[in-house]
């Protein structure tokens, strides 16, 4: 009789293999995982957008000569390109030996947002953008998530910028060919956009990390330890 009631206590006192976490354990875990991008980064599997930038870059590089075969044209377009393309070459490089290339598509067991349900990814990407305050428990995960988002934006920016380098090159050696301007001016248009939609996203992203209150320094927290 002791042995079944053992028994059933044990099989009671297992979770079940699917059950869902709580929510102060899936604000932990969700934590946990936007540290590690914020330090390391995502697993990069296959093809990076890093790579495929660059390999864009080459082959217009190489077919901006075909473009303007046999057309009026001047070295100047085809400087800017081989630019281009050796700036995204260089970003690939670097973002390999600082590993911040960037996956197509993250790790479902990497990302911070799968583990928490729609009410806690509502209200923290509210907390994200700087919409409302962020509360005491949500605050290293906010830290961690905009970190994650700085670390993404310096390691994809030099890419971009190559491949803008690259296209405002073909589009130059287009409009000397052709003497249209229309895809070079559309093309600095779309530049400037960028540019400034990345400019304003920066602001946003360092005013909430500003509002945050400080992160506790090593020397407190063990301080802090040893009182307990």
């Amino acid at each position: 009789m002791s042995l079944r009631l053992w028994l059933v206590g044990v099989v009671t006192t297992i979770p079940a293999p699917g059950a869902a976490p709580t929510p102060d354990a899936a604000l932990a875990e969700a934590t946990r995982r936007a540290e590690r991008l914020a330090e390391h980064g995502p697993t990069v599997r296959g093809l990076s957008v890093t790579a495929s930038l660059a390999v864009i870059s080459v082959f217009m590089t190489v077919v901006v000569p075909v473009l303007v075969f046999g057309e009026p044209w001047g070295s100047g377009p085809v400087v800017v390109t081989v630019v281009g393309m050796v700036l995204a070459i260089r970003a690939w490089v670097v973002g390999r030996r600082r590993h911040t290339l960037q996956p197509f598509r993250i790790a479902a067991e990497e990302r911070p947002f799968s583990v928490l349900d729609r009410t806690q990814r509502r209200l923290l990407w509210r907390r994200i953008t700087g919409r409302t305050s962020a509360t005491a428990d949500t605050v290293p995960l906010v830290r961690a998530f905009l970190g994650w988002q700085r670390r993404s934006s310096r390691g994809a920016v030099p890419s971009l910028i190559a491949l803008g380098v690259v296209m405002l090159g073909s589009a130059w050696a287009i409009a000397l060919s052709s003497g249209d301007v229309l895809l070079l001016v559309l093309l600095l248009v779309v530049a400037v956009f960028i540019g400034a939609m990345t400019a304003v996203e920066s602001r946003r992203r360092e005013r909430v990390l500003r509002s945050l209150p400080d992160p506790p320094s090593p020397e407190c927290s063990a301080a802090a330890i040893d009182q307990n």
